[in-house]
């Protein structure tokens, strides 16, 4: 049957969901409350965010953290970051104090100006190309009036409009090449609309509009930021020796694709944190930086360094189009949340703000590297995301987090510590597993002394048969337990608890019943024939119950946990576990 719906758009929300879980969860309840529980309580903000994107059905989390610390051109701040990845938030936090103490960041802003273009193609001459841009010119500011009288009002606008040629790259093909100013605005809705009405008046017969929209390459509305201070006063054992590591390991960013990548992808963790934080499109900015990383013909690092004169300094320049007004910093409530956090900054300081974010996770990142080595911090941040995957209880988190304080994680070491910390103090015994049952029981003789009561080996076997002929329906006992006495005993099963030595269900005799079988071999045959048809019974009538002389009726979870306990029992009783 197909899967393709038309109209799926015009479903509620409820009934999106509905047809999701039956065409592809198949009617899993579980999928749809989770889907549901991270729905807000408050129906007003759900509605809020539900109308962010089209056939929306949850929400989906990401932490929240905050970097405090950060000292940028002597103000303080403290730093929202949005992001998935452990070490991210500790480390900016950790480098913001560090550079606390010596200056802080100075940051600038060099351009804020933005790019949008109008493409087309145009056959005829192009002089007269030229000559028809040079007479419309103005007209095509006037164009835009309407758009642009707000803008123009807070000192924004178009700047300028240029014609450019791009036929030897592209038959017959032209730019009108806008540059902007949005303040503090990020401007997209803005200069696309600005650009749709500039390619109206421009178009006439012999050109032909091929679309109009901004660039997210913006390499004129650039910022940035910078820590410098005397290489002696970068502290640890040998600051020159990290000074000069440090400084090649940019130089090898600067020269190698492969690392450059990984490099800048360090520094966007820090930037893309705040971008998201802020409400701001982190893909224009990811898309921008990388671009203007590679604007010399081959991709680069995006931060430099440099050590002369005894004066260590690091920076970076990119190219950060943001936002404080408008779009999503004005409707989401945790956008506006963070501009109020960092004192209502205009779209220049916010530039300066993520800029300084970015350089701090790099310096983390390069500290790391030239000194201890990134998995060092990093994995110390992501334990406690192996401990939660392996269901870690508060206890077990704290203890293994003590016992890898001097030593190095990794996600193996964590698990088999981990183990070591669940191992049973009770080896119980696997009374399923036929092949170790026997080879245990096959040990035994009947001159062997049993560590407690009066049964010898054979009688020992043949009662665990026995038994299990009571579960299995083979042998009837006449005995009454209270609904009372089984509600009050039953609970024992769920338990790490043993059976006490000196434990008796009430139809045993004093003294051990005489043996059936001629050797403790045949016993043995008969107990796992008896197991087997155990798992046989209950697997052919899953709802079945039987009586069990003390804990009163069990279902086949409840028979199987009297089991372990009971082999186990008598497995010590002969030393076997």
């Amino acid at each position: 049957m197909s899967k393709i719906i038309s109209g799926f758009s015009k479903l509620s929300k409820e009934e999106k969901i509905d047809w999701l879980a039956k065409n592809y969860f198949n009617n899993q309840p579980e999928i749809i409350q989770t889907i549901k529980q991270y729905w807000n309580v408050d129906e007003k903000l759900q509605q809020l965010h539900d109308d962010f994107i089209e056939n929306t059905i949850s929400n989906f989390y990401m932490p929240y953290g905050v970097a405090p610390n950060f000292v940028i051109n002597g103000r303080e701040y403290v730093v929202p970051m949005v992001v998935e990845e452990s070490s991210v938030v500790a480390a900016a936090s950790k480098v913001a104090k560090y550079w606390s103490t010596r200056g802080g960041f100075k940051t600038k802003v060099i351009s804020t100006t933005k790019i949008g273009q109008v493409h087309f193609l145009y056959t005829g001459n192009k002089k007269d190309l030229i000559t028809y841009f040079q007479q419309t010119k103005t007209e095509l500011y006037a164009a835009t009036a309407p758009i642009t009288k707000n803008m123009e009002k807070r000192g924004g606008g178009i700047l300028d409009i240029e014609l450019i040629d791009k036929t030897d790259k592209l038959a017959n093909y032209y730019q009108l090449h806008v540059t902007f100013e949005t303040k503090d605005s990020m401007g997209a809705n803005f200069i696309n609309s600005c650009l749709e009405a500039i390619a109206k008046r421009f178009q006439k017969e012999d050109i032909e509009i091929i679309m109009s929209i901004l660039s997210n390459y913006v390499p004129d509305c650039v910022v940035r930021a910078e820590v410098s201070c005397p290489v002696a006063d970068l502290g640890g054992e040998n600051p020159e020796k990290f000074a000069y590591k440090f400084e090649q390991a940019v130089k090898i960013a600067q020269i190698e694709p492969y690392r450059a990548v990984t490099h800048n992808k360090g520094i966007m963790n820090g930037i893309d944190a705040v971008v998201l934080a802020t409400g701001n499109d982190f893909r224009a900015i990811e898309s921008g930086a990388h671009a203007y990383a590679a604007r010399n013909g081959e991709y680069t690092s995006l931060t430099h360094c440099e050590v002369s004169d005894g004066i260590f300094k690091f920076w970076i320049e990119i190219p950060l189009a943001l936002g404080t007004v408008g779009g999503l910093t004005a409707l989401h409530p945790m956008a506006k949340l963070s501009l109020d956090m960092m004192q209502q900054p205009s779209a220049r300081t916010l530039m300066q703000i993520i800029a300084a974010a970015g350089l701090a996770q790099n310096f983390a990142a390069l500290r790391a590297l030239t000194t201890k080595g990134i998995q060092h911090g990093h994995m110390k941040m992501h334990l406690m995301n192996i401990l939660n995957q392996h269901h870690a209880t508060p206890a077990e988190k704290e203890a293994v987090a003590a016992y890898f304080e001097s030593r190095t994680v990794s996600h193996s070491a964590v698990v088999e510590k981990l183990n070591s910390l669940r191992k049973p103090s009770i080896n119980w015994v696997n009374f399923s597993d036929e092949k170790d049952i026997r080879n245990q029981l096959s040990k035994l003789t009947n001159d062997m002394q049993p560590a407690f009561g009066k049964m010898n080996a054979q009688q020992m076997i043949e009662h665990l048969s026995a038994v299990t002929q009571i579960a299995n329906g083979n042998w009837k006992i006449d005995v009454f337990v209270s609904d009372e006495k089984t509600a009050r005993r039953k609970p024992f099963l769920n338990t790490d608890g043993e059976l006490q030595i000196g434990f008796k269900a009430p139809f045993l005799t004093e003294e051990p019943t005489p043996v059936k079988f001629s050797s403790i071999s045949e016993a043995i045959d008969d107990l796992a024939q008896q197991v087997q048809l155990f798992f046989e019974v209950y697997e052919n009538n899953p709802e079945r119950t039987a009586i069990h002389p003390f804990f009163g009726e069990l279902d086949f979870k409840y028979w199987k946990k009297f089991q372990v306990k009971h082999f186990t029992h008598h497995f010590k009783q002969f030393g076997l576990v």
